[in-house]
């Protein structure tokens, strides 16, 4: 999926960058980043979640504040200890002048959830990444009832690939 023209600043961009790999970090896995959390955001800021871009842009750009004040530095310059007592401060809605701070934080966690595990139509959980992590199969076609509530082994399909699937299976007959 193509991204949306530019919502947010390249620092309001990086700062969310830096928050959602606070949120979702890289281990032994992918985090937010690499699975497409922000390419899912800024999509649906552009779409559906238009009405949020203003609360996101003031948000980042309390974000980026709290961490000059707190710490004197850039919130995507802060080490990741640093970051989480910045972020901590916003998720108790502990900063101030942002009365809304807990309430961005919370939307912003959300969304990078859903950026994770989102059908990749979407356009994030880039190559169904955030599927794998949770042995989540997708949109299967023809998905067994014996299947529901039981661990399978399949591979993670998306609704795009199940329609080449099942146009393939049509041609067959």
């Amino acid at each position: 999926m193509k991204e949306p023209k530019k919502l947010l600043s390249t620092t309001e961009e990086r700062i969310l960058a830096a928050m959602a790999d606070r949120i979702f970090p890289v281990t032994d896995t992918p985090g937010a980043v690499e699975i497409g959390a922000l390419s899912y955001i800024k999509i649906a800021l552009a779409g559906d979640y238009a009405g949020l871009a203003p609360l996101y842009r003031t948000g980042l750009r309390a974000v980026n504040r709290h961490a000059k004040t707190k710490f004197a530095a850039e919130f995507f310059s802060l080490s990741g200890e640093q970051m989480d007592l910045v972020l901590q401060d916003f998720e108790s809605g502990a900063v101030p002048r942002c009365r809304k701070a807990a309430e961005f934080f919370e939307t912003v966690h959300y969304h990078v959830l859903e950026g994770i595990f989102c059908e990749p139509h979407y356009g994030g959980n880039k190559n169904m990444i955030g599927w794998r992590l949770v042995d989540f199969p997708g949109q299967q076609f023809g998905y067994p009832e014996a299947y529901i509530n039981k661990r399978v082994d399949l591979e993670p399909m998306a609704v795009d690939d199940s329609n080449s699937a099942e146009k393939e299976s049509c041609r067959s007959r």
